[in-house]
Parts: C-alpha cells; sequence; structure tokens
C-alpha cells in the first residue's frame, strides 16, 4: 500500500478526534452498537464517518465498505426520525467530502501528496459517498412509496409527508443542481441552482430534455446507456460534462434516480447534480504539472548528452568552411545544427535546479514593448492588433525576459492563426490581487481534442512548429503561480488565451 494514501487515511481519521481513539482501543465492542447509541448527535455521527473513510483509505480493508452500509441505513432511518431531516443527513455527507477535499488540497500544497494518488484518493472515497447517499435517498424513498397507501387512513400521516417533502425539496435545493423529467425526459421541474449553473431560465428548460445542454464531448452511446439503465429501473451515476447557454461548459456529478410504477415502467426520474469543474480543472492541471515533471528529469541529461557531440559537429564543419569553398550543403548543416541547439535550449527551462531571480516587473511596460516589437509581422500578414492597456504600471514578481517569452509565444502564435488578415485584441482586467491578459483572435479556431492537448510535449497545430513553445509557455507561467485558460468554440471561431498572474500592491 503507498505510504501517501495510508498517511492520508491516518489524517482523516484524526478529523474524528478522541473518536478514532476509542474506537481503535481492542476491547470497545462493536462500531455498529457504539454508533447506534448517539444517532441524535450530527457531530458524533460526521466523525463516526471521518473514521470509517479514514480506515478504509489506510487499509482498504473490505469489512470498511460493511460497517459504511450500516451507517447509512442509520442515517435514511435519521432522515425520516424525530431526531433528524434528510437536508441535514446530505448536508452531513457534503460537509464531509469539502472536509476531506480541503485536507488533500492541504496535503497537495504541502508537497505530501502527488496529483496521481491525490486522483486515486478520490476515485476511492466520492463512490462510498454516493453509495452512502444513495442509500440514505433509497431508504427515504422506501418510507414515501409506505407512506402512500396509509394517507387515506390519517391526516396525520398526510401532514407529516408533506412536511417531509418540504424538507427533501429544501435540502435538494440547496445543496444540489436538482431537476425532475417526465417519461420522455423533459424537464418538469428545476430549482434555482440548476437555472444559475447552466445560464437558462426555468421558462426556457421546462418541456426541453437534457439534449439542450448537450457539450458534444460526449458519444452518443454514452447516453443511450444512461437511458437503458434508466428504463431498467437502475439508479445511474457519472460525470457528464454540459454546455451552458452562454457557451461555457461545466462538469457534474450525476445522479439519475428512476421513479418505477407497479407494472415495473418507469414514469419519471430525478436528477442530483454536483458542480464539480473545479475539481476536473485541478486534475487537468496536475496531469500537466506531472508530464512538466517528467520532462525536466530528462532534460538536463539530455541536453548535455546531445550538446556535447553537436559542438563538435559545428566546429568541424566551420572549420571545413574555412578550407573549402563554402557549399550549400555545409550552409545547410550549420543552420540545422542551430535549429537542434534551439529545440534543446527549451527544453533546458525543464531542468531541474532550475533557479530564477524574480524581480517587480512591469507588466503593462512589457506588454506594450511586446506589441510594439511583433507589430510589423502582424502588419506583413495583414493582421491589425488591438490593444488596451492601462496607464499606470501594474505590478507582479516574476523574471521579466521568461515573461516576455511568454507574451511574444502567444501573441506570434495568434498572429499566425490567422491566415488571410484579421484582428488580435490585447486586454488588461486588474484585480486587487490578480491581473489578467486575455490575448483573442479571429483566426482559424481550434476543436475540443487540439484544446485538450495544448501544452503536451510536441503537440502542434502548424506545420513547421515543434510543439515546444506552448510547453515552456505553460511551464513558465506555472513558475510564476500564474494560469491559463484556453478557449475556442470549434473550427474558423478564433480563440481567446487568458493568461493570470498574482499582482503586487
Amino acid at each position: 500500500m503507498n505510504s501517501q494514501m495510508y498517511d492520508l487515511g491516518c489524517k482523516i481519521k484524526q478529523l474524528s478526534g478522541e473518536l478514532a481513539e476509542y474506537l481503535d482501543t481492542p476491547g470497545t465492542g462493536s462500531k455498529y452498537n457504539v454508533l447506534y447509541h448517539h444517532l441524535d448527535d450530527s457531530h458524533y455521527m460526521q466523525k463516526y464517518l471521518f473514521y470509517l473513510l479514514g480506515e478504509y483509505l489506510s487499509t482498504h480493508n473490505p469489512s470498511i465498505k460493511n460497517d459504511l452500509l450500516s451507517f447509512a441505513n442509520l442515517l435514511g432511518q435519521r432522515s425520516v426520525g424525530i431526531a433528524g431531516s434528510l437536508d441535514t443527513c446530505i448536508g452531513l455527507v457534503y460537509k464531509t467530502r469539502s472536509a476531506i477535499i480541503t485536507l488533500m488540497e492541504t496535503e497537495i500544497k504541502e508537497n505530501k501528496l502527488t496529483g496521481e494518488y491525490f486522483i486515486e484518493s478520490i476515485k476511492l472515497l466520492d463512490p462510498l459517498l454516493n453509495a452512502v447517499l444513495s442509500s440514505v435517498i433509497n431508504h427515504y424513498n422506501d418510507i414515501l412509496f409506505a407512506t402512500k397507501y396509509a394517507l387515506d387512513e390519517s391526516t396525520e400521516d398526510l401532514r407529516m409527508t408533506l412536511k417531509e417533502l418540504a424538507e427533501l425539496k429544501k435540502a435538494l435545493n440547496e445543496a444540489t443542481i436538482f431537476a425532475v423529467m417526465d417519461e420522455n425526459d423533459a424537464y418538469i421541474y428545476v430549482n434555482e441552482k440548476f437555472c444559475e449553473v447552466s445560464k437558462f431560465s426555468k421558462d426556457e428548460l421546462i418541456g426541453k430534455t437534457p439534449y439542450i445542454l448537450n457539450s458534444g464531448y460526449h458519444p452518443k452511446g454514452y447516453f443511450d446507456d444512461v437511458w437503458n439503465d434508466l428504463s431498467a429501473g437502475k439508479v445511474w451515476n457519472g460525470e457528464i460534462l454540459n454546455k451552458a447557454k452562454d457557451g461555457t461548459t461545466y462538469w457534474t456529478d450525476t445522479t439519475i434516480i428512476p421513479f418505477i410504477d407497479k407494472a415495473g415502467r418507469k414514469y419519471k426520474h430525478i436528477s442530483i447534480q454536483y458542480d464539480i469543474t473545479e475539481k476536473k480543472r485541478t486534475e487537468e492541471t496536475l496531469l500537466k504539472a506531472e508530464k512538466l515533471s517528467m520532462v525536466g528529469e530528462l532534460a538536463a541529461g539530455f541536453a548535455h548528452e546531445i550538446r556535447n557531440p553537436l559542438t563538435t559537429i559545428k566546429g568541424f564543419v566551420q572549420l571545413l568552411t574555412e578550407t573549402t569553398k563554402e557549399t550549400v550543403f555545409t550552409k545547410t548543416i550549420l543552420d540545422e545544427i542551430d535549429r537542434i541547439n534551439s529545440i534543446v535550449s527549451d527544453f533546458m527551462i525543464f531542468a531541474r535546479p532550475h533557479v530564477t531571480d524574480f524581480t517587480q516587473c512591469n507588466l503593462t511596460e512589457i506588454l506594450k514593448n511586446i506589441a510594439k516589437f511583433i507589430e510589423p509581422e502582424a502588419l506583413l500578414r495583414n493582421v491589425l492588433l488591438i490593444t488596451d492597456f492601462p496607464d499606470e504600471p501594474v505590478i507582479i514578481s516574476g523574471e521579466k525576459n521568461q515573461l516576455k517569452q511568454v507574451f511574444l509565444n502567444i501573441m506570434k502564435n495568434a498572429i499566425e492563426a490567422i491566415p488571410s488578415g484579421g484582428f488580435v485584441y490585447i486586454s488588461m482586467n486588474i484585480q486587487p490581487s490578480e491581473v489578467s491578459v486575455t490575448i483573442k483572435d479571429t483566426g482559424v479556431g481550434m476543436t475540443e481534442e487540439q484544446l485538450r492537448k495544448l501544452g503536451e510535449p510536441f503537440f502542434t497545430t502548424k506545420s513547421t512548429g515543434n510543439g515546444l513553445g506552448l510547453m515552456v509557455t505553460y511551464k513558465i507561467i506555472q513558475d510564476h503561480k500564474g494560469r491559463i485558460d484556453v478557449k475556442s468554440d470549434g473550427p474558423h471561431t478564433g480563440a481567446t488565451f487568458k493568461l493570470t498572474f498574482p499582482r503586487i500592491q
């Protein structure tokens, strides 16, 4: 078992405080019985959940899953009992997951947890939490189904059911992106959070199917499988990339629960979603960082082994041109040697250790100088640069030459992406703690596949490129504690690069 995952599990157990020490002591009896006597204490329930999740992550003991199911059953009873309500139970699971994510982010920042084991831990913990949540909701649905047949006998039962349904609606509205669909998969109810995330109004969504949010990312067979599971009465859980009304995309962790009539036919289903866009971005950033790290480990040795023989070859070729008449072949050899040296120089930025002296840099001045420097090339290509920079200095911490290289790479790419004339817009947005530079072109645009591969080694959309320019750019931005976001609506729609850096007040 990996030590990182074991240490993380132990730290999650520590969130349960003195309970972990008590339950780990031999002779304390059944953990299930201990829990049963504290159903009214929500803090104790959360501590117990921390303990079980931490124990499973550190030991991978299959019996812990059974303990979690027992916990879920008790939690389901609590959701309809006098001692608590469903929104409290859902909130307990949600707060527990949030606390664990916060702990894991702290571990990553302190370099105690790698991106690989962050993702592996999420893959282990999320199914367990989803199982707990599904069990609670299923238990609740069972109670409601049984209550349905008792409504004619007691008005008191009716009042209790209406109260519980109100609590359920409140919990789902506040904690989730919630929707109800009919037998034809058309929306008959969406909550405010659904509208907030999707940018559609309720009137625009009611009567429409989820196809209105289709981003085109998933193949058609993906949703066919969803529909088949629901038609068979199965609960479906997975991740979906949706497209909002304004064209932006967002990821959701989605659970869809079908409602089945006496004849076994689905007559409606509910969708419970959580916005996991930031989580997916974090995973993508960590994966790219790991790729850059791998290149860094190879760079130093690669550069040394290549440059030594290149220096010797270049020296002999230059000596040859001095003793004999220079030919097109010797000039070609020297040009190609210089090109290889340029590629090696690009690789050297990833070499470790790499010490850079950061100073206070005037971002406004850097951008103005780069725009002025590259403007002649833009005009030759019939491209007009339109800039919007503030008059006052905007100061960030960085290495001036590296920052110039970043903006020069992106502006040059933007110009080259416009084959028959167009515009490149360069603007700056200043916030109290950070500053963003947006470079937008009216060029050929990019596909979803190309967007996903940006920054990967040797990936390029240009016939003459080597795929290292943007890779170097991503590395420099990472070293400056910045971030880069790239958007394009597809081919022939242009592309927008947004670079954000921490600002010095």
